[in-house]
């Protein structure tokens, strides 16, 4: 909606984890190079941790866009599973033949594919996204995979991707064995002050932005850091909006007075708070300042202007589509109805065929009556 508006080639603040779009934080860059380092050395078990929305995903994502072609990767995301649907995804995964097989027969045939994949000089990598979300006697099957080792190396490398939640999980007693196998971990923490600025224009030249360095000012840069904490996912949902925002006022800029409009429709709305919890929320998210300058009128007029017009032309498009519907109506109708009158016809041709049939039926029986007779007559 607002891409031609701000000359963009497609949207920068898209929620779907693009690598096309991943900032390498320092964080980001750290986290990369663990990941990297295991891999290389099949490290066994790594853990990759990090709060909801903080590009873990959008980071994996890119790992596989760089991984060598003798590296076979499976990406499990759905966790909450019990063992048996476990291995059953892992098989999906690596295209393994598993119709009716139990959860040992499974695994057996896990193992030879991954007996078979070292002879051919290939390395298997399990990657396990969401990872917070396994059951624990799921989890300890996972740490039994590590018992499946060449004579000098794994044979699988498993890499475990979750929120905060795994490694409170990973430090229960009963996961003991399974956090001593982990050989490296690293913890994503959230974006600064300047990250954030540096990652919105990043995401804003990526999308084709002529102005990614000032389409957004410094002080929307510190109502967007403040609001979102520092977290990808709500910094995209932050700028989506203000761009929205911008669009329909004309905008050219995005200051923190559009930000503010951005955060304070949020905070009103019923779908991320309740009526209880609604002023409890105001208090999460920055509040305009007493000192601020009411808005200008002009700016106003123009919003609403902008927003009559959308209006317009979305009761223009409803009415065309309803005028659609209404002939595709009458079409319909008007077919049902001849094929209504030809049904018709057809029971009258029929019925006149069959009473023509019966008449014919009548005649033909009065002639072989008659002419019965007259051999008789001729007989005698």
């Amino acid at each position: 909606m607002y891409e031609e508006f701000y000359a963009l080639q497609e949207k920068p603040f898209d929620l779907l984890p693009d690598p096309d779009f991943l900032y390498m934080s320092s964080g980001h860059d750290s986290a990369y190079t663990h990941l990297r380092y295991a891999i290389q050395e099949n490290q066994g078990f790594v853990v990759i941790s990090g709060e909801i929305g903080c590009g873990k995903t959008t980071l994996i994502n890119y790992l596989l866009r760089q991984l060598p072609e003798d590296l076979l990767v499976g990406v499990i995301s759905h966790t909450d599973v019990n063992p048996e649907l476990f291995f059953k995804l892992i098989c999906r995964k690596f295209e393994l033949d598993h119709e009716g097989l139990d959860k040992g027969e499974m695994i057996a045939v896990f193992q030879d594919f991954l007996i078979s994949s070292r002879q051919e000089n290939k390395r298997v990598t399990l990657i396990i996204d969401e990872a917070q979300n396994l059951p624990d006697n799921t989890m300890e099957e996972i740490r039994m995979l590590s018992n499946l080792e060449a004579e000098k190396e794994h044979l699988v490398q498993i890499i475990l991707v979750g929120q905060p939640e795994l490694r409170q999980k990973l430090r229960q007693p009963n996961l003991e064995q399974f956090i001593q196998r982990v050989t490296v971990h690293y913890h994503l923490e959230k974006l600064n002050q300047d990250e954030v600025r540096e990652y919105v224009r990043h995401r804003l030249h990526v999308a084709g932005c002529p102005t990614y360095a000032t389409l957004f000012n410094d002080a929307a840069i510190l109502a967007i850091w403040k609001a979102s904490q520092g977290i990808p996912r709500m910094i995209n949902y932050i700028c989506d909006m203000s761009l929205v925002h911008g669009y329909a006022d004309g905008m050219a800029l995005i200051d923190e007075n559009i930000v503010e409009a951005v955060l304070s429709s949020r905070r009103e709305s019923t779908l991320f708070n309740d009526d209880k919890n609604k002023e409890a929320a105001r208090n999460l998210l920055p509040q305009p300042h007493d000192s601020m300058a009411a808005p200008d009128v002009s700016k106003l007029l123009h919003r609403i202007s902008s927003l009559e017009t959308m209006v317009s032309s979305l009761n223009t498009q409803l009415q065309g589509q309803l005028a659609t519907r209404k002939v595709r109506d009458r079409l319909t109708l008007e077919i049902f109805t001849s094929l209504q009158e030809s049904l018709k016809s057809r029971q009258k041709i029929a019925l006149h065929y069959q009473k023509t049939y019966r008449r014919y039926q009548k005649l033909r029986n009065a002639v072989k009556k008659h002419l019965a007779n007259q051999n008789k007559n001729q007989d005698s």
